[in-house]
């Protein structure tokens, strides 16, 4: 778990224990998520079940937990919580596409705690207002904003070490996912629209379609500061590290004011609230260039593993969660909106309320993590990273076009 994940969960187990002081809870999360579904996974082969789990909504849950025969739920490692949510009063009291996205053929899987926005780009708004920089509303415009502040003496003067200068775009694409999620669900979305994008990873259009191939182009754009790429790691928008570190350090990047901006999902704001930077101040979450009439959307979800030793305990939780009090509590420190709409939303910020905006008027898909299936990601990813890293579009081009029968969805 990152330092932006510890309070919000810590948060609703506090809650728990006032409500359960007889239960004792043992938190087993561990920081990577890949290294956490691995133990995970080996925990379920060997019929020893956690109480109940956290998992990314849509195909993440589905396909690993639900559909475990490829065909249907009869032999699902999770209880169906339809019944639960009825008697629960969830169908009325939590958004609808919050639900459906954790539901197979009507029937609840998982209880969703939260709504994230996957196409959100964190800016240093203070320094922003500082320099008088417009927030871009399209790649062009983002374009020209990079080279601004790439060649902007004062602004670059603004970071703490002057051999690395000011990047315009944090980036942490160690481990492969920022730079892809970027591309894939923010640039793609911006120029081809909700629909397009939702039908390209339905397995609808064809694998060397020139909406993706646009995509890759930006990403390569930004990768190398421009249409030069001769020499990317020396002239890119993005830090000259990005491939070394973290995603976390790329918003610390923005925290100690070595980046302008950061294209990440809207935990960062949980993330940048820990490293107490005043949301609506000092930072602002606003939507990927181009992409503000579409909600990218994921949920952290928590299901109830078939087997579990500790049954009554795990709905407990579960009840904890869904409440209105953890919601509020859960969600202000994890930078995401509540799954509930009955929740008072005076209590939060104006930056949060931007986004349940948002997420009430755009048109709403879901993350990649919520349509494909969780072991082609991660070569989807590489591959894009290896592009990048050689300067052209033709690796990730022939890959997704030699591959996308295998990609998306039957």
């Amino acid at each position: 778990m990152n330092d932006g994940e510890v309070k919000p969960l810590d948060s609703v187990l506090s809650l728990f224990k006032e409500r359960n002081p007889q239960a004792t809870v043992t938190n087993v999360a561990v920081e990577y998520a890949e290294l956490a579904r691995s133990e995970l996974r080996e925990r379920m082969a060997k019929g020893l079940p956690p109480d109940t789990f956290q998992v990314n909504t849509g195909a993440d849950l589905l396909n690993s937990w639900v559909l475990t025969n490829a065909k249907d739920t009869q032999e699902s490692k999770v209880e169906n919580l339809q019944q639960i949510a009825i008697e629960s009063g969830w169908i009325d009291t939590f958004h609808r596409e919050a639900l459906e996205a954790a539901s197979h053929e009507d029937e609840l899987w998982a209880l969703p705690v939260n709504v994230h926005r996957i196409n959100s780009l964190a800016i240093r708004k203070d320094l922003f207002e500082k320099y008088d920089l417009e927030v871009p509303k399209t790649i062009d415009e983002l374009y020209a904003l990079c080279e601004r502040i790439k060649h902007d003496e004062q602004i670059q003067g603004e970071a703490p070490d002057k051999d690395e200068g000011m990047a315009c775009l944090g980036l942490g694409n160690r481990w492969d996912w920022p730079l892809s999620q970027m591309t894939f669900e923010m640039i793609l979305p911006a120029l081809a629209g909700s629909e397009y994008y939702r039908d390209f990873w339905l397995g609808k259009k064809s694998g060397d379609a020139k909406e993706v191939v646009a995509a890759m182009e930006v990403a390569l754009h930004l990768y190398c500061g421009g249409t030069d790429t001769s020499d990317c790691r020396s002239t890119s928008y993005f830090n000259a590290d990005a491939d070394e570190i973290d995603w976390n350090r790329s918003l610390l990047k923005l925290v100690e004011k070595s980046a302008m901006m950061v294209a990440m999902g809207d935990w960062s704001k949980g993330f940048l609230q820990e490293k107490e930077l005043t949301p609506g101040k000092e930072f602002d979450i606003v939507p990927f260039p181009g992409s503000e009439d579409t909600f990218v959307f994921t949920s952290d979800t928590f299901p109830l593993p078939k087997g579990a030793t500790n049954r009554e305990g795990a709905l407990a939780l579960l009840h904890t969660f869904a409440s209105v009090e953890a919601q509020v509590d859960f969600n202000q420190l994890k930078g995401s909106i509540p799954a509930r709409k009955d929740v008072d939303m005076g209590r939060f910020d104006s930056v949060t309320l931007n986004t349940l905006r948002d997420f009430r008027s755009a048109e709403k898909v879901l993350a990649l993590s919520g349509l494909l299936a969780g072991n082609v990601m991660p070569s989807l990813a590489a591959e894009l990273k290896a592009s990048m890293q050689l300067g052209s579009t033709e690796v990730i081009r022939n890959y997704v076009r030699a591959n996308y029968d295998s990609i998306t969805p039957d």
